[in-house]
């Protein structure tokens, strides 16, 4: 019986704890703060060179590199946010359970 529960527990912290990661990553991705320069593919042709690249890859790594300190603050939160919780709640569940099995 006690094995049932335990395995039951376990499931439920694993898919609330996607649910909560994804919501998480939802609302970090909506309040993401813009990148308050202009990337240089925006910028008209005649003033960049002929010979700059403006893929797409070429367009995410400049952004990744160009990112300020709110967007990689908004980014550490975000994660802390979206991965402490859960840790927290499975050594918690986990205590409470070990707890527990000492009654039965």
């Amino acid at each position: 019986m006690a094995l049932r529960v335990a395995r039951g527990l376990l499931r439920l912290w694993l898919v609330l704890s996607v649910l909560w990661i994804g919501g998480v990553g939802v609302v970090t991705w909506r309040a993401f703060p813009e990148n308050e320069l202009p990337s240089i593919c925006d910028l008209p042709a005649a003033i960049r060179s002929e010979t700059y690249d403006c893929s797409w890859l070429r367009r995410v790594k400049d952004e990744l590199v160009f990112m300020d300190k709110k967007q990689r603050a908004a980014i550490q939160n975000g994660i802390l946010l979206a991965l402490v919780p859960p840790a927290i709640t499975l050594v918690l569940g986990s205590a409470l359970l070990w707890a527990f099995r000492g009654f039965w």
